[in-house]
This record gives C-alpha cells, sequence and structure tokens, in this order.
C-alpha cells in the first residue's frame, strides 16, 4: 500500500473543505482545509466528536494547559481563537494547537486516502469558517511527518477503525475483563494499569467511551490506549462499535394512544406496536386523557380498565361523550377477564378487550384488526 505522502502526490491537488467519510464507520468523517493552489494546509480536523478529541488531546500535547476544556457540541477552532481575543492564549500558542491537532487529524484524512476506499467529497462551503486563517503549513511536510502514525493506525484499523471508534462492554463480561486483565502478559501495558484505572476504564466501557476518552483516561495517546484494550477486542470481550448509530426511522403508520399508569405496559406496548409501524402516543396520567386525544386525535385508543382517580370506565364515556372523539375506537387492557367486566365494555362501545399481559402478535393482530373496520 502507498504511504499517505505518496498518494497525496498521485492524487491531484487538493483544494478548498476536503472531506473523507469512514467507510467503517459512516458517521466519522475527516476534514481538511487546503488552500487555493493545493499546497498550504489551513487545518484538519474530525466532522464529529470534537470534544473528546480535543479534551483527550490537549493533556497530551500540552499538559500545562490541560484546563483548557472545549465544552459539547462547540467548534475547537472558534474556541481557541476566542481564547486569544480573552487574552488566555496569544497567536503563537494557538498556531501551535492547531498544528498539533491538525496532524493528528490528517493522519486519519490519510489512512482513508491510501486506502482509496472512499471518494474525496469536496464542499463549496467550509464547514468551520476559518476567519482569520491561524495556519498555513506545507501540506507534504505535515503528511511527512505523521507518516509513523499513519502506519500505525492503518495496522489498528482491522479492528478499530479509529479512536472515535466506541468500545462496549456487555454487562455480563465485566467478570472477564477482570480475569483476562489478572493473567495477561506482564509486559504488556494492560498488566500495568492499577486496579483503581481498570475499574475507571472498566466503567468508561459500560458507557460505549471512545478510544480517545480512553486515551483521556490513561493519559496516552489515542493509538497507545487501543492498543492497550485491543486484545480483550480479539478475545470477543470488548465490542467495537460505531461512534453514532443513527436512529431507526419513525413509524409512519396509524397513531395509536396508550392509556395505562404502568410504565412498564407503556414501554411494552410502545416497543410491539412501533415494530409494526406504528406511531404510539403514551399516556401515562389518567387526567391528562382527553387534552392530549384532542391535541393527536389517534386512529386509535388503548385503554387500561383500572387506574387510580380515574379509570378506563369513566374514560371511555368522557370519549364517546366529546363530539369530535367519539368516533375512535377504543380497546380494553385490563387484568380483568370476567364475563359481566366484557358485557360492561361492550355496551360502552368498546371494539376488543385484551387481557394482561399481552401477547404482542395477538395485540398487533386486534390493532390491525380494528383500524381495518374503520371508526364506530
Amino acid at each position: 500500500m502507498e504511504s499517505g505522502q505518496d498518494a497525496l502526490a498521485a492524487h491531484r491537488p487538493l483544494a478548498g473543505h476536503v472531506t473523507l467519510s469512514d467507510p467503517a464507520d459512516p458517521s466519522v468523517r475527516w476534514d481538511v482545509y487546503v488552500g487555493p493552489a493545493g499546497t498550504r494546509l489551513h487545518y484538519a480536523a474530525s466532522g464529529v466528536g470534537r470534544a473528546e478529541r480535543f479534551n483527550a488531546l490537549m493533556p497530551l500535547f500540552f499538559p500545562k494547559l490541560h484546563d483548557l476544556v472545549l465544552p459539547p457540541e462547540q467548534n475547537e477552532y472558534e474556541f481557541l481563537y476566542r481564547q486569544t481575543q480573552m487574552g488566555r492564549l496569544n497567536l503563537a500558542d494557538v498556531r501551535q494547537i492547531l498544528l498539533r491537532l491538525t496532524q493528528e487529524a490528517l493522519t486519519h484524512f490519510l489512512v482513508l486516502f491510501q486506502s482509496k476506499s472512499q471518494h474525496l467529497q469536496r464542499q463549496d462551503r467550509a464547514r468551520i469558517p476559518l476567519n482569520p486563517i491561524l495556519l498555513a503549513v506545507n501540506l507534504a511536510d505535515v503528511a511527512k511527518s505523521v507518516q509513523n502514525e499513519v502506519k500505525t493506525w492503518s495496522g489498528l484499523r482491522y479492528r478499530v477503525p479509529s479512536p472515535l471508534a466506541r468500545f462496549h462492554l456487555p454487562s455480563n463480561r465485566a467478570n472477564q475483563v477482570y480475569e483476562f486483565w489478572s493473567v495477561c502478559p506482564r509486559e504488556s501495558y494492560l498488566a500495568k494499569l492499577p486496579p483503581p484505572q481498570m475499574q475507571r476504564c472498566v466503567e468508561l466501557f459500560s458507557q460505549d467511551a471512545c478510544g480517545y476518552d480512553l486515551a483521556r483516561e490513561l493519559r496516552v495517546s489515542p493509538a497507545v490506549a487501543v492498543q492497550c484494550f485491543l486484545p480483550l477486542v480479539q478475545q470477543g470481550i470488548l465490542l467495537v462499535r460505531p461512534f453514532q448509530v443513527p436512529e431507526p426511522p419513525k413509524p409512519q403508520g396509524p397513531k395509536v394512544a396508550c392509556v395505562d399508569d404502568s410504565p412498564a405496559i407503556l414501554t411494552s406496548v410502545t416497543q410491539i406496536l412501533h415494530s409494526g409501524g406504528y406511531q404510539v402516543i403514551p399516556i401515562g396520567d389518567p387526567n391528562r386523557v382527553m387534552r392530549i386525544l384532542e391535541q393527536e386525535r389517534p386512529a386509535l385508543v388503548l385503554l387500561d380498565v383500572l387506574m387510580p382517580e380515574l379509570n378506563g370506565y369513566d374514560l371511555c364515556r368522557l370519549i364517546r361523550q366529546h363530539p369530535e372523539l367519539r368516533q375512535i375506537p377504543i380497546v380494553f387492557l385490563t387484568g380483568k377477564d370476567g364475563l359481566v367486566d366484557k358485557m360492561r365494555a361492550k355496551l360502552l362501545g368498546v371494539k376488543e378487550y385484551l387481557t394482561k399481559p399481552v401477547d404482542a402478535e395477538q395485540l398487533r393482530r386486534c390493532v390491525q384488526q380494528v383500524l381495518s373496520q374503520g371508526s364506530v
């Protein structure tokens, strides 16, 4: 595989704002900002995880500035420039910080660039306004300075795509981490971790910490942090996950309101109906039912019978007396399965009567059947 420097030389000049997305983790993007001639590098950065990255690298590169913390969702370039305006940093400090951050980001850009696994995307408008331009260095020189790091991360990519990858520890595997740590080779970095630090890392794993988070905890480079825990990944104890998992598309089907004072029932019904494509409106407070129904106008109401203050029968009467809600079909969900209860429900115009615990397939089939019949 050609080096990142050779790949840059063979490619037509980079110019403007250029991005590469990581095919192993589509949520991760690396950006470079290059002058019009394609020779001067003005900045390089990650598209996500800016705070995690900045707050891990600053204590590593500039220990005296360890208390300079980037707040979440802020841009580090503008954040640093503001520090000069407040007199916290001078321009020489900021340029040095930007150079080190740029070198680290360019490393990961070049790892992707040399693999030719992704096409460059040229942005018409820079995501980070480089105003004023605080850095202008030779692109080829910076690429040459990070070749060792590019080689290291190219080797790690098979297991861990970048320092933005998250390390996930399933809840039943914490003991396996400690067991492996106690028997791993004494010369390994993992074996040298003191018990309190190992315990803290296990806590971070349970929070899906990324490589930068682990580097910040261990006060080492992200590559060293990843190499430290790589044996746990190879053993299948730790799982590597994307930095951001895209949210599943929201259901677009009919709205179904579920009224129940039990959070567990509301959660269960919501999950069951979401899987069937329905939009679910969970309502835990019976006193808010009428107002929410007026706002949402669901296609169906699932109604618990036994609730404090206002029971299902009373709510059913209120719905049937409401001129704009009276046609909405109602299905009772209840633990009561007596014949009298079912007769009483029918007299109130209840379409169906399901007993708890509700079977998932039975619930989906009931909702589908009632909605196919239309309104009352």
